[in-house]
């Protein structure tokens, strides 16, 4: 719990400090998934 809480907290600080890497960070990931899903998932084309 204390791990979660400690986490949590460099989490807020990182966001804070560097907001436009995080930004990118989450953008990427957010690529990624989709990719991954649209791969898993397989979207046909009509």
């Amino acid at each position: 719990m204390f791990l979660l809480i400690v986490g949590f907290a460099v989490g807020i600080f990182v966001g804070y400090k560097y907001p436009q890497q995080v930004e990118q960070a989450t953008q990427s990931g957010k690529k990624v998934f989709n990719d991954i899903k649209d791969k898993v998932f397989k979207k046909e084309n009509p």
